[in-house]
C-alpha cells in the first residue's frame, strides 16, 4: 500500500493521528512568484516567518511555503445563485502590501489556489502532493489590508464573461459553429 492510499485509508476511517495542512497560494500578473502560504494556526507547525516545503502538483518539487495564520469560508451556492466566500490572513501585511501596489494599474484579478494535503506524524518529507481537493480558479473581488491582517473576497469568475461566443474566452467558436454567427 503506498503512503498515498494509506492517507486516503486512514482519513476515511477517522484516524485522528494524520495531519491536513492547508495551502494558500495568491497569485498576479504583477507578481515574479505566486505568494505560497501554509495555514500554521497556534503555532503548531513552527513560528511565524519559517517556511515548509510541499510541492505544488503531484511529484513536482518542493516549493517553500511561509508559515502563516489564515482562515478561508469557500464560496458556494444559494437559492439566490453564487455566494462569496471570505479569506482573512494575520501577520502577513508586509507580503501582500507590495502585492496590493503592484495590482495598481492592471486589468487582472489575484488568483487563489486552496490546497490541502493529508500527512501522518513525522512523514512530511513522503509527501508527494496535495490531495484531490484542490480549489482553482478563485479570484480576489474585493481586498482590505491592515497593520495586523488582510481580508478580503473570493468568487469564482464572473461567468458573463466566460464562454462567450468571440474573444480569448470562446465557447463556440466560428469553425465548430458557423451557424452562431451568421
Amino acid at each position: 500500500m503506498t503512503l498515498k492510499q494509506a492517507l486516503q485509508e486512514a482519513y476515511a476511517s477517522g484516524d485522528e493521528e494524520g495531519v491536513i495542512l492547508t495551502t494558500l497560494e495568491v497569485d498576479h500578473a504583477s507578481l515574479d512568484t505566486a505568494i505560497l502560504l501554509v495555514q500554521n494556526v497556534d503555532s503548531e507547525l513552527g513560528e511565524p516567518g519559517d517556511t515548509m516545503a510541499l510541492p505544488l502538483v503531484e511529484g513536482g518539487p518542493k516549493l517553500p511555503h511561509l508559515l502563516c495564520a489564515f482562515s478561508v469560508v469557500g464560496p458556494g451556492a444559494d437559492t439566490d445563485g453564487p455566494t462569496e466566500g471570505k479569506l482573512q490572513i494575520d501577520n502577513a501585511s508586509d507580503l501582500l502590501h507590495d502585492l496590493m501596489k503592484g495590482v495598481v494599474g492592471y486589468n487582472e484579478a489575484i488568483r487563489i489556489t486552496f490546497r490541502q494535503y493529508r500527512v501522518l506524524p513525522g512523514q512530511l518529507a513522503a509527501v508527494t502532493g496535495p490531495d484531490d481537493d484542490t480549489l482553482t480558479g478563485l479570484e480576489m473581488t474585493a481586498f482590505d489590508i491592515s497593520a495586523e491582517r488582510a481580508e478580503g473576497t473570493i468568487a469564482w469568475p464572473d461567468g458573463r464573461q466566460q464562454n462567450v461566443p468571440t474573444g480569448p474566452n470562446a465557447f463556440f467558436d466560428r469553425d465548430s459553429y458557423p451557424a452562431l454567427f451568421t
